[in-house]
């Protein structure tokens, strides 16, 4: 244990000095765990045995790189996500959100370069309501963030994946998750509207504007685009916005809230749900804005 505790003052060198050589220094050391695919069980070790959060920190973000810059075996992969999404369960109460946050990227960047090559990573919304459905506020915190980080890394392009790629796989993801992920938004709002924690319920409200925000289309809209705020909304998604009680949710919330969550509200009541005919052809009493926020 010896070395692992020079390692973990090692990390803490890294993250916390203010001495530019001495980070440097700590840095060319650690190199090797996120360029040498030798050292990926050595960071599951780190992983599993370091108190030092900066040392998960590092092993964390290691592995990330080793997935975003090698062509690992699919059976790592796997062997990766599966690692991750039950160290969450277990242990990611007791994280700081930092590591947290650095292994829900791990694991959903993990899920996007493998989306085409097993079922298994498809099927990552049924291990996000593990999350939400074990009925504490710790996992469903967890199982939200995952479904923000996830629908994020899904429609952003990716350094290490051709944008091509990218494309197929975020079409699919739209057309096989995505609706499934803005209903679980709608749902956890509900739920969560007389909870007393505000955090959960900004991330249920920043899950609902990811989806929406969502680039359906595959063109990313300039902010001086006349289109830019309009939801271009596939034909699936159709009956959930004919509901009124699916806008209803936001206007209760804008009623109810606070800012920031009453801001975030307006940036989702102000969207314009508009169809595009490769997508979906509605009536015209279904096109143009919706009521404008008070």
């Amino acid at each position: 244990m010896e070395g692992l505790a020079q390692l973990d003052a090692l990390c803490e060198r890294l993250y916390n000095s203010q001495d530019s050589a001495e980070r440097a220094h700590a840095e060319n050391v650690l190199k090797c765990f996120s360029v040498n695919t030798d050292y990926i069980s050595q960071c599951q070790y780190i992983l599993d045995n370091s108190p030092s959060p900066y040392a998960l920190m590092m092993a964390s973000s290691s592995l990330l790189k080793q997935v975003t810059e090698h062509s690992l075996a699919l059976q790592l992969r796997l062997d990766i996500r599966n690692y991750v999404i039950t160290y969450l369960a277990s242990r990611g109460r007791d994280l700081q959100p930092f590591v947290t946050g650095s292994l829900i990227q791990l694991f959903c960047r993990t899920t996007k370069f493998s989306w085409f090559d097993d079922d298994r990573f498809r099927d990552v919304v049924k291990e996000m309501m593990n999350f939400l459905n074990q009925g504490t506020p710790d996992h469903y915190s967890i199982g939200l963030k995952l479904l923000n980080q996830l629908v994020s890394e899904m429609n952003q392009p990716t350094p290490g994946i051709p944008l091509t790629q990218h494309r197929r796989v975020a079409c699919s993801f739209r057309d096989q998750s995505l609706y499934h992920i803005f209903q679980i938004s709608l749902t956890s709002l509900q739920h969560l509207k007389d909870d007393v924690s505000s955090m959960l319920k900004e991330l249920a409200l920043s899950l609902s504007l990811r989806c929406l925000s969502f680039d359906f289309i595959g063109t990313s809209l300039d902010e001086s685009s006349d289109e830019f705020g309009t939801v271009q909304i596939p034909s699936a998604w159709r009956p959930l916005f004919e509901d009124s009680s699916t806008l209803q949710i936001f206007f209760d919330y804008y009623g109810l809230t606070e800012p920031p969550l009453s801001k975030e509200e307006v940036f989702v009541g102000d969207r314009r749900w508009q169809p595009r005919d490769s997508l979906i052809e509605l009536p015209s009493s279904a096109e143009g804005p919706l009521p404008p926020s008070r």
